[in-house]
């Protein structure tokens, strides 16, 4: 899936969106987007490669709540927990990238090989379960979990 075609899958979600701020006051999509510049730092200071893919949404729509999945945010999470701040406490030997967390103490993110993140999302078992595969991009994982298509 590309972003183009990801966009029509979110539209009808940011439709709900506008109409939930309208009429409660709170939103569907956070939308706490990133610079390339802030990606590009953020790339410096954890010392991976962050997937294209990935890149490209955080830009287009960012961290926090995107439908029914949380991701964190580049910088300046509200709870303290943005990328950076999450990895370097729950992975600070950079073979595991979180983008968002379960809630049950386990977390969604890319593996490293070599620096480089994979593009596939696994689910990262907080008691050393073996990783499991959740989806081949970002994109795929939004949509499946966020989206709920």
């Amino acid at each position: 899936m590309n972003l183009e075609e990801f966009d029509a899958l979110v539209e009808p979600l940011r439709q709900k969106s506008a109409a939930s701020i309208a009429a409660y006051g709170f939103t569907l999509i956070e939308g706490r987007t990133a610079t390339t510049a802030e990606i590009d730092d953020l790339e410096k200071r954890l010392g991976v490669t962050l997937p294209e893919k990935y890149r490209s949404f955080m830009m287009r729509y960012g961290g926090g709540m995107v439908g029914c999945v949380e991701l964190f945010p580049i910088a300046g999470g509200d709870s303290g927990d943005d990328v950076k701040s999450v990895n370097d406490r729950e992975f600070p030997e950079r073979t595991f990238i979180a983008i968002a967390p379960v809630g049950t103490g386990d977390y969604w993110g890319f593996p490293v090989d070599d620096g480089r993140c994979r593009d596939e999302v696994w689910f990262h078992f907080h008691d050393g379960g073996a990783p499991e595969l959740e989806a081949p991009d970002v994109l795929g994982f939004v949509a499946r979990h966020g989206l709920r298509l």
